[in-house]
């Protein structure tokens, strides 16, 4: 999608009335704004865990918790927390009752290749091994077995095309092998683990937002190229969750290389004839970019939280907002 042709779907998507489930915001009570943060759902405590990103007063190092239950929010007090950082990878190792950090922004634009886990038992932090050359815009997924990342971007801002795996038994880590046609190097996308593959959409390099879609088949170590029907106004930047139930990837704001900001909610089916369809929503959050979103999964609902503004951070936003998933595409 061209960007006249972006910008031309948000003029319509705007001035159309949309139907459909309302988003409700959410108190953020004791919580600070951010954007470039990780949300993700600690299923055995009923919670959502929010860590990292930056806001007027730089990058952050705390982890904030919000109980699913009561919707209330509170500082989780961990020790040897590593330094502050943004746009990180994150993801959930339940069977080892932690989580996984992978990489990061430190500073102004210089990335780390630095791995830490956070024992959700002790709420001390520690280091792992190596793994990866560092790297920040980048995303994790997980099947408790195994953890993956690809891409981001790397020294002086050059985007990267390798993909990951991390033996979470071990902590060690294997580059994947990568033969034929395979994903443009990129940051930014939206990264999901489904059916036994890896389902990547958008993402950007320095001079393209990308509204491709891709899929890396585990059992083979190839990628797919897709061609889903149906697109999204918004390229990268979004916020982005995996519904397990509905097998979908689902997005929420986002924009292109930083030149204006969306808040459609809109959803790549992961299927052997993928389509991205819109879910539309009679209230919709600030449009907004770099945020993080969730799936509450037992309540079959989204969570939204934070992000910036046009910009990348150049205004930081401090809500947080619900919607009901509501039917399967």
């Amino acid at each position: 999608m061209t960007r006249a042709a972006a910008i031309l779907g948000f003029v319509v998507l705007v001035a159309c009335a949309e139907q459909g489930p309302s988003w409700t915001r959410i108190d953020t009570t004791g919580v600070a704004a951010r954007w470039g943060h990780v949300a993700i759902v600690d299923v055995a405590r009923d919670r959502m865990l929010v860590f990292g990103g930056e806001n007027d007063f730089g990058p952050q190092q705390d982890v904030a918790a919000m109980d699913l239950t009561t919707l209330a929010w509170s500082i989780v007090p961990t020790t040897n927390r590593p330094s502050p950082r943004t746009d990180f990878a994150a993801a959930l190792d339940a069977p080892r009752n932690r989580v996984i950090v992978v990489g990061g922004r430190v500073g102004l634009a210089a990335s780390t290749g630095e791995i830490w886990a956070l024992d959700l038992g002790t709420l001390a932090w520690s280091p792992l091994p190596a793994g990866p050359p560092p790297r920040h815009d980048v995303s994790a997924v997980t099947d408790g077995v195994h953890l993956w990342v690809f891409g981001g971007a790397g020294d002086f801002l050059q985007s990267l095309d390798d993909l990951w795996e991390l033996d979470l038994a071990t902590d060690t880590w294997r580059q994947m092998p990568a033969p034929g046609d395979h994903p443009i190097a990129r940051t930014s996308y939206a990264f999901a683990l489904h059916g036994g593959s890896l389902w990547m959409r958008g993402g950007h390099d320095a001079v393209t937002a990308y509204h491709d879609a891709w899929r890396y088949h585990l059992d083979t170590e190839r990628w797919e190229r897709l061609a889903p029907s149906g697109d999204t106004v918004a390229g990268a930047h979004f916020g982005h969750a995996h519904d397990p139930t509905c097998g979908t990837l689902i997005t929420t704001g986002g924009d292109n290389l930083d030149n204006f900001d969306v808040s459609f909610t809109d959803a790549l089916v992961l299927s052997d004839m993928p389509r991205i369809v819109h879910m539309p929503s009679t209230v919709m959050p600030t449009p907004r970019d770099h945020p993080s979103l969730v799936v509450d999964d037992a309540r079959r609902r989204l969570i939204l939280f934070g992000g910036g503004t046009v910009g990348d951070g150049l205004g930081t936003l401090n809500d947080a907002w619900t919607r009901p998933i509501g039917d399967c595409p």
